[in-house]
């Protein structure tokens, strides 16, 4: 299981007190001996130990050699057992990885394009993550307050602890399963696959054990179980179709109630949390939609820009790192060389400011690319003309008004289709590369490549020709 939460919500505190058969790993080295077996004495680790090993502050433990471990724990998730040296050892442990995340609202924050990006690169492998039985959303948990402690009677940890071990014992599920199915309710070519089966089945029988450990269950209790054991695995099937679409279909994980044939479906909210930045309604003056690139996907960026009384200074707003704020001022610096060719009259470089901002402002923007979107928005600022909403950009500037090409184009039209962008403007350079992306997006999208600034602005700003 994966909790990612955010701070103060008692994610250590639990793991380390509801139980003598969990052991936490809080930050510092994690290794093969400790938590599989050492080959020096041959004393197995953690894992064969205990019944479940937590990963605390995950994004900070230090794994050695973190390729063979995930390997190794691959194979265990996967059959149980593990092997180091010639021994080969069957383990029941669980695995729970905990960390932070940061929240927007009540939901995980915006810049995170998939909800597995807080964990380390070496864990963000598909083999591994599609090996994770749920995803808790730690983001809905409250935060711990003065009023979270009991002022009442409950179990000494100890004592409950010995239950649930003994629980572990006991196949509840073995009488129930006949009156369930996991299916995809969407339907999907490939459907329900035997992982998703496998996690929804296990969450399913660790929730009868802690709920109803006598076996008996009610229908209406067995679909609550059902709705959050799906939810679960649902969460994690939705991240590997944002980081693999073309591997994992989007499915819509639920059961289906033998004989009754009534539909278990869970919610979840976060699900609508995708897409990040919605364009803009209508065609606006200084608004500009841009696209980019964050680790292996792409995304579109909007721009603002407003021109107001100043004294002709270019002000850059939103975590804009070094090398976006060098394409500001090559923007600026083409600007100020063409306004005559642009219609702008020389007195903006004394009588006006031109703020630039990049919405989601906590989150880093840097790279070249966005300098046609920069160069557009500054002119549609200062002319008061609309940009048009239906339209992204991509391209580095010079102060000589050439387009050049970038990287990641591909990553970068396959967002702007996402968003619902009828037309991408892109270096010329760049157009071949483009023209390999599936025919469903190149029959979804028109590309026009552009060599100059002048055919940007005369594309993007209609009414200005």
């Amino acid at each position: 299981m994966v909790e990612l939460a955010p701070r103060e919500t008692g994610k250590t505190y639990l793991y380390r007190n509801i139980s003598y058969y969990a052991h936490v790993l809080s930050g510092g080295k994690a290794t093969p001996a400790q938590l599989f077996i050492n080959l020096n004495n041959g004393r197995i680790g953690e894992v064969g130990v205990r019944d479940a090993v937590v990963f605390d502050e995950i994004a900070n433990t230090d794994f050695t050699d973190p390729r063979s471990f995930v390997s190794i724990m691959q194979g265990y998730m996967q059959d149980a057992k593990f092997s180091r040296g010639k021994k080969e050892i069957l383990a029941f442990a669980s695995l729970v990885f905990v960390g932070n995340l940061d929240v927007q609202g009540d939901l995980p924050h915006e810049k995170y394009y998939h909800l597995f990006e807080p964990l380390p690169d070496f864990l963000q492998v598909i083999a591994f993550l599609d090996r994770i039985h749920g995803y808790l959303p730690g983001w809905e948990i409250p935060k711990l307050a003065p009023n979270s402690y009991s002022k009442d009677y409950g179990f000494i940890t100890d004592y409950f602890c010995e239950i649930m071990h003994e629980l572990r014992r006991v196949d509840l599920l073995g009488a129930i399963r006949v009156r369930f199915e996991v299916v995809d309710h969407a339907r999907r070519a490939h459907g329900v696959s035997g992982r998703d089966q496998r996690a929804v089945l296990k969450t399913t029988s660790g929730l009868l054990k802690l709920l109803h450990p006598d076996g008996r269950v009610s229908d209406e209790e067995l679909q609550d179980i059902l709705s959050l054991s799906c939810e679960l695995r649902q969460r994690v099937r939705d991240q590997l179709h944002l980081i693999a679409p073309g591997e994992y279909d989007r499915i819509s994980l639920g059961a289906l109630m033998k004989p009754s044939g009534r539909q278990v479906v869970p919610e979840l909210p976060d699900s609508k949390r995708v897409q990040r930045v919605a364009l803009p309604e209508k065609p606006s003056v200084g608004e500009v939609v841009g696209m980019a690139v964050e680790g292996d996907h792409g995304c579109i960026l909007h721009f603002e820009m407003q021109a107001t009384k100043g004294s002709g200074r270019i002000v850059p707003l939103g975590s804009i790192q070094r090398v976006m704020r060098e394409s500001i001022e090559a923007a600026a610096q083409y600007i100020r060389a063409k306004h005559e060719d642009l219609g702008i009259s020389a007195e903006w470089r004394k009588s006006f400011d031109v703020a630039v901002l990049a919405t989601f402002m906590g989150v880093p923007k840097e790279g070249p690319s966005a300098g046609i979107t920069i160069v557009a928005g500054i002119v549609s600022a200062l002319k008061k003309v609309p940009v048009r909403n239906d339209l992204a950009m991509t391209g580095e500037i010079t102060i000589m008004g050439k387009v050049l090409p970038v990287g990641g184009i591909q990553q970068k039209v396959r967002a702007a289709y996402d968003a619902g962008v009828k037309e991408v403007l892109l270096p010329a350079d760049n157009l071949k590369e483009a023209e390999g992306l599936p025919s469903y997006v190149l029959d979804g999208i028109k590309l026009t490549p552009v060599k100059t600034i002048e055919e940007v602005l005369a594309i993007s700003l209609p009414s200005n020709v």
